[in-house]
């Protein structure tokens, strides 16, 4: 009934099985661990100015390795520093107080860290969990509950495979659900049709390595098609002029700009992405600047070449006669979502824990997969 050829992606966030009250942020943990180091800092510099008429001063403590030995070492040698000074009453209760606990806190703080994982939060009643926006809320107003990112490939309605993320982003899923359908049948689909969600530049450049005909719009793919304003903007940075032979890029007054170096970003995935940085020439007496930039300075434009590449592909495929066809299927997971968590009322996992919420997932679509195929076969 199925061949494994196409499949259609798209996540949905289902609540975990915790309290939504009991949660660790990311930011919060970060801050502790700097505000201990920044108060650290404060108790050397009242070291360096009790000694700052003396011809030899102590070695300063490494701030920067700030794990419970290190700072318990540097507590120790700010004691020592001040051992025959007269200090102020108020910064040795501080050393005693920070003696006894600051040591404990980064211990606390390197746990949540390793719990974390990369993340920006997790739940205290699961720590597997991440807080994530959910559109789903009895007030009606969105909120942020402890919850899985579930991520399903679909083919005619049933469910080919499914993953769990624990990132709130659909972008950064993409890869570990391939990886998990390679495993499950020895081999990739020949395409993959997805939303903007999954359109990044990391995935496109997958997606070709794995040969699979990727489907996938970007972010703007819409204003692309329909807006033909955007389009014929001859200010937009994308519409700009470019000259390939020369490597040059021409500002909408028609003068080259300036080629002056590279920008590099690492995702969180670790993929590398490069821009070329171009900067204008006197933009200050120009006749478009109003319209072309406001800001002060030179205007400076990037161009990621790579993915400007794909996403031209990317909207050549979606035009096309088979890429409309693809995008009408593409409601087909949603409708799979739809059975799952409106007809079948299940919106909240029973189970804790990525393991065992994984194999209840399981269940579900297995079930889901059985229901269809039964309708189907006695129509």
């Amino acid at each position: 009934m199925l061949s494994l050829k196409e499949a259609v992606l798209d996540g949905t966030k289902i609540e975990a099985n915790a309290n939504r009250y009991t949660f660790v942020w990311g930011k919060t943990v970060k801050g502790n661990r700097e505000r201990i180091k920044e108060q650290l800092k404060q108790l050397w510099a009242y070291v360096e100015k009790l000694y700052e008429d003396e011809e030899q001063t102590p070695n300063e403590p490494d701030f920067e390795a700030m794990d419970p030995e290190a700072v318990e070492r540097a507590i120790e040698e700010i004691n020592e520093a001040l051992k025959d000074k007269e200090t102020d009453p108020k910064t040795r209760q501080k050393l005693r107080y920070a003696k006894k606990n600051w040591p404990k806190k980064l211990a606390e703080y390197e746990e949540k860290e390793k719990l974390l994982n990369g993340r920006n939060s997790y739940s205290k009643t699961d720590p597997d969990a991440t807080f994530m926006r959910m559109k789903e809320d009895h007030l009606g107003n969105g909120q942020l509950k402890p919850a899985y990112n579930v991520q399903a490939s679909t083919e005619g309605h049933y469910i080919l495979n499914y993953t769990l993320a624990q990132t709130p982003a659909d972008t950064s899923a993409l890869k570990d659900h391939i990886e998990s359908y390679l495993k499950k049948y020895g081999g990739a689909p020949e395409s993959l049709t997805a939303d903007a969600g999954y359109g990044s530049e990391e995935n496109y450049e997958y997606l070709g390595e794995r040969g699979i005909t990727g489907f996938v719009k970007y972010n703007w793919f819409h204003k692309d098609v329909t807006d033909k304003k955007r389009r014929e903007d001859p200010f937009l940075s994308d519409n700009l002029r470019y000259d390939e032979e020369t490597d040059t890029l021409y500002c909408p007054a028609g003068k080259p700009m300036d080629y002056i170096g590279d920008k590099e970003r690492t995702s969180a995935g670790g993929y590398l992405q490069r821009s070329r940085l171009y900067k204008a020439v006197n933009c200050r007496g120009c006749p478009m600047r109003g319209p072309c930039h406001k800001a002060e300075g030179d205007r400076v434009v990037e161009r990621n070449f790579n993915l400007i590449k794909h996403r031209r592909r990317a909207r050549e495929l979606l035009e096309s006669e088979e890429g409309i066809e693809k995008r009408k299927k593409r409601m087909t997971v949603e409708a799979v979502f739809g059975n799952i968590k409106q007809n079948k009322g299940f919106r909240r996992f029973n189970l804790r824990g990525i393991e065992k919420v994984t194999t209840e997932m399981g269940l579900i679509a297995i079930a889901h997969n059985l229901q269809r195929f039964s309708k189907a076969r006695f129509a």
